[in-house]
């Protein structure tokens, strides 16, 4: 069997950390290194078992779950944080700090291990409902919109909706009738016009200026 995906969880709640734990021994290829009820006990473990993945909660205490996943990011930088949470709003902040995904914690146990899967090759899991709010919410902006800079294409706005559903590039070229190539294009000048380096902060980034 190949590698096992190293997942840190970090939760403020034993129980919650009990029952994801328990959730995702039973993937074989996901292995649970550690767990965490403070961000310092997490930066410090990040340091020392070096995960693939985290799964960070919002609401904790001293420092939230966004600022966590800022100085996270800085101890480790290969690793993805996801956040898996209750609350629906902080969907740009986090993906502003480095966030790799957004959960809410009535998340399946397949949707779970999936997105932790998924988040390693550069997709940007969310859970479907969360995606078609964050598509919903955005897609229509009432106020002047961007410069001819700034303003994204009408391919450009698709692929953005597109990621923050989930879709990798072979879905992206399918639902908008492209080749990878193309995508890989756009993707290319998306970052670009945007000044960013990922899909997660292409999705934040898009949001916060209202491109979308």
């Amino acid at each position: 069997m190949s590698e096992r995906i190293r997942v840190l969880l970090v939760d403020d709640h034993q129980v919650v950390r009990e029952g994801l734990r328990r959730m995702l021994e039973l993937e074989p290829d996901i292995e649970v290194v550690g767990e965490a009820g403070d961000i310092s006990k997490a930066i410090s473990m990040v340091k020392s078992h070096l995960p693939d993945v985290v799964l960070m909660d919002i609401k904790m205490p001293n420092i939230d779950g966004i600022e966590a996943t800022r100085l996270l990011r800085k101890a480790q930088p290969g690793c993805r944080v996801i956040m898996l949470t209750l609350y629906e709003e902080y969907v740009s902040e986090a993906l502003q700090a480095g966030a790799a995904g957004y959960l809410l914690k009535d998340v399946k146990r397949g949707e779970l291990s999936q997105a932790i899967r998924v988040a390693l090759h550069g997709q940007v899991p969310f859970n479907a409902a969360l995606a078609h709010k964050l598509v919903t919410k955005y897609t229509s902006v009432t106020e002047e919109g961007p410069d001819k800079e700034t303003a994204l294409t009408e391919r450009q706005k698709g692929m953005v909706k597109l990621i923050a559903s989930g879709a990798n590039n072979g879905q992206i070229a399918t639902e908008l009738a492209v080749s990878e190539t193309t995508v890989r294009r756009e993707m290319h000048a998306l970052y670009t016009k945007l000044g960013v380096a990922s899909r997660a902060r292409a999705v934040a980034e898009a949001l916060k200026r209202k491109l979308v």
